[in-house]
Parts: structure tokens; C-alpha cells; sequence
């Protein structure tokens, strides 16, 4: 069974920095939109078809989903044991332009169905936030229809919010009065944590016995 966290966090927020202390032996880190993660990739070698073994890849624009998902499984195969995917609005996004000019709503409802990518792993996905109506944070989608019929939060059971307090970035599992910050209680040990996902992802795993 998959275990998926979604980190959100508006831009500069700390969530690809806290990616640094992840192993690339076993993560897959893949940028949407092909922007470089604030810190070395020297350990990170670039997942292609000459090196599949990589644990840093880039999806092709005109079929993010598509390369995505034959990149997971290229990685899994290759004892990945937890995938990142950074900036995942993208995913979105990226399909969304390149189907301007189909009409109607059915690429939209396709757009929802797809943002969810099952597997025998543990996938983290960075995401953007955004202000609702209320000025409460939710998650960025690509519009009203997939708020209203997707409620992407409510496919995760763990949804973490990455910020920067007096300098420090961190990340917290729970926020006052806005509940789409959650997770089982007692799965961290600390609340706010250190942003680091490979923190995360251990005390997770321990909570999870897996």
C-alpha cells in the first residue's frame, strides 16, 4: 500500500531544501518543472535512459504523467524506496497548457483523476499553497473544479506545512484553526520539526512499520 504525504508551502518555504538529507540510493527526486533543488546534486546523478539507476529526473512537459509514471516504476525496479515530487501543482499545470485548446470540462475531471499516483511506495509531494476565500491556506490547483470535486488534501492522511519562523525553516504536522495541516497523532516525535524529510520520512516509516 502506498503511503503518501503531501508537504505544502509557499515558494522559499524550505520543501526541495528539505530534501537535502534524503539518500539517493534509495530516493527518486523528481523536479516538474525542471528547476535545480537548492543544494548539491553531486550525489544526485540524473535519471535517463542511458542511467536508470539515477535518483534525479525531469519529465517531459508535453506528457508530464506519462514519463512520470514510467520513471517511478524504472525507480522502484531499481530499489528506490522513496519518491519525491517536487512542485506537483506543475503536474497539473504543465497538462493543463498543453490541452488549451480542447474544449469542454473532461480534461479537467482527467487532470484530477491522474494527480494521484499509487504504488508500493512512499511518495512525497511538494506543493505549492495558496489563500482561499477566507485568506486560510489550501492547496494550489488549476481551478474551482478540481477544489470542489477533488479535494486533493483529503487523499492524504498525512498533509504537512513547510514555513520559515525567526529565520529557521521548519515543518508542522498541525496548524491552528486551518485542519488540512494533519497527521496521526504521535506519528513525529517533535511539533514543529526540523525541516528535513529524511527525518520525516524515518519517524514516519517507524509510525507506519514499514
Amino acid at each position: 500500500m502506498a503511503e503518501p504525504i503531501l508537504l505544502l508551502g509557499a515558494s522559499g518555504s524550505g520543501k526541495s531544501y528539505a530534501c537535502r538529507n534524503l539518500d539517493p540510493a534509495t530516493s527518486l527526486l523528481v523536479s516538474v518543472d525542471g528547476k535545480r533543488p537548492p543544494f548539491s546534486l553531486k550525489d544526485w546523478p540524473r535519471m535517463d535512459s542511458d542511467n536508470p539507476t539515477g535518483s534525479f529526473y525531469c519529465p517531459r512537459r508535453e506528457s508530464p504523467y506519462g514519463t512520470l509514471k514510467k520513471a517511478v516504476k524504472t525507480a522502484i525496479e531499481n530499489g528506490k524506496k522513496t519518491i519525491v515530487i517536487d512542485d506537483s501543482q506543475y503536474l497539473m499545470a504543465n497538462e493543463f497548457f498543453t490541452r488549451a485548446s480542447e474544449k469542454g470540462f473532461e480534461k479537467f475531471t482527467e487532470i484530477g483523476q491522474k494527480f494521484w499516483l499509487p504504488d508500493d511506495i512512499t511518495f512525497y509531494f511538494l506543493h505549492h499553497t495558496e489563500p482561499d476565500a477566507i485568506g486560510q491556506i489550501k492547496v494550489k490547483t488549476i481551478g474551482k473544479m478540481l477544489d470542489e470535486k477533488g479535494c486533493v488534501e483529503g487523499r492524504f492522511t498525512v498533509c504537512l506545512l513547510a514555513t520559515k519562523e525567526d529565520g529557521c525553516h521548519i515543518i508542522k504536522a498541525q496548524l491552528e484553526d486551518n485542519p488540512i495541516i494533519k497527521a496521526p497523532p504521535e506519528m513525529f516525535s517533535s511539533e514543529p520539526m526540523e525541516a528535513d524529510l529524511a527525518i520525516v520520512d524515518a519517524e514516519a516509516r517507524e509510525y507506519w512499520g514499514i
